[in-house]
């Protein structure tokens, strides 16, 4: 279970930022249909979704690559270790608008909960060289099992024996890394978590097409949910045929009797609407499924404002194994009171010095005028939150064109 993220130096994000899944306490709106109430920790509640809102080129989208960056390189840091360094992409993702970034290390950090224990792992990486890395546990209180500076750790002698086999780790690889793919036990149980850790790009399908495959393939109760959700398209069915997803039609003669049934390959035939929708359905269904965490950067890309709305309320209202849900959006009409609560809107927005800054709605207290039955659309599109900027039709802009 997902429960904070910060990141620096990585891409428009220079000084530190964080996102969280918090509840705030004094916050009672949708408290029986937001929150997570059995998450193994009786100290923590923890929000079933948050959406992040910013205007274009504030820093979403980089958001998101900093968290699928962080599980790509844990992902692949043993085995991108073999390749030489021309092999290597160039390292570009610090944050090059400011001097004081150049030099140093991106660094990410990540809390989550596996059986009731908290585990806060994290790295700092510069040119595919580990500067830093940690990895803390807290059951009643926390407790480090590791620490690395260079190629210098720090073990927990009894608490994490396994990383006993710290010196068998090169400067590129992630001790965490290794240790899973040589069968560590509690660094895999670890690694497994990041595995379970699903990051889509809401523009791209290849992600979810994959999830949405393997259940069509060995999925009975899925084939019939899917079926059932898509009723409204007037699709009869979802399958596969030759190795193709396709979307069963009617056909339908001269006058309007079904004489027989059509398919459609998904991915050439259906609109894109169609083809995400139906791709993003399969992630939506494994992570209501597994109770795990779902991320989507440009949520309501290609979906209409009524069925983004659904989607949002089936993840509230019918998510009973503790899944979550973080999405980055545009779309105004999801900003209801009725759709989410205060604590669970936050906002990313550029400084003028070119750097992402991100922050909660929850900052803006009562006397700014935030209430649990204010209209956020209205205050977010009146830049009361600011990350909504917009093009200037100034004078110059017009007399340039003209």
């Amino acid at each position: 279970m997902f429960l904070e993220f910060k990141c620096s130096n990585f891409l428009s994000i220079k000084d530190e930022v964080k996102l969280n899944m918090s509840t705030i306490n004094a916050y009672t709106e949708h408290a029986d249909t937001h929150i997570i109430k059995k998450n193994g920790r009786a100290d923590l509640k923890l929000l079933k979704s948050v959406a992040i809102y910013g205007s274009n080129g504030g820093g979403k989208s980089n958001l998101i690559q900093a968290m699928f960056f962080m599980k790509r390189l844990l992902g692949n840091s043993f085995k991108n270790s073999l390749e030489s360094l021309a092999e290597k992409s160039v390292w570009n993702y610090y944050h090059r608008l400011s001097a004081e970034t150049v030099n140093k290390p991106s660094s990410f950090e990540i809390s989550f909960i596996i059986d009731g224990i908290i585990y806060r792992y994290g790295f700092s990486v510069q040119d595919w060289t580990i500067s830093n890395e940690w990895l803390y546990k807290t059951d009643k209180r926390e407790t480090m099992l590791f620490e690395r500076i260079g190629s210098d750790f720090k073990i927990n002698g009894t608490g994490f024996i396994e990383g006993k086999r710290h010196k068998e780790v090169k400067h590129s690889v992630l001790l965490l890394s290794f240790l899973a793919q040589h069968n560590a036990p509690e660094s895999s149980k670890i690694y497994k978590w990041f595995q379970n850790f699903n990051i889509m790009d809401g523009l791209k399908d290849t992600y979810v097409k994959n999830y949405t495959r393997k259940l069509l393939e060995t999925n009975k109760q899925f084939k019939k949910w899917i079926k059932v959700a898509l009723r409204f398209l007037e699709i009869k069915n979802v399958a596969i045929e030759e190795k193709e997803l396709v979307a069963v039609h009617q056909k339908y003669d001269e006058n309007n009797f079904i004489t027989g049934q059509v398919s459609l390959r998904i991915d050439t035939e259906e609109s894109t609407g169609t083809r995400k929708l139906i791709y993003f359905l399969g992630g939506l269904y494994s992570t209501l499924f597994t109770g795990t965490t779902f991320v989507i950067d440009e949520f309501d890309s290609k979906l209409h404002p009524n069925l983004s709305r659904k989607l949002v309320e089936l993840f509230h209202k019918y998510n009973t194994n503790g899944a979550q849900f973080i999405i980055t959006a545009h779309d105004p009409t999801l900003l209801d009171n009725e759709i989410y609560r205060r604590d669970q809107i936050w906002f990313i927005d550029k400084n003028q010095f070119g750097a992402s800054d991100l922050y909660p709605m929850s900052q803006f207290k009562a006397t700014n005028g935030l209430r649990s039955t204010s209209d956020f659309r209205k205050m977010y599109l009146n830049c009361h939150f600011g990350a909504a900027e917009s093009i200037n039709i100034s004078n110059e802009l017009i007399n340039l064109i003209q």
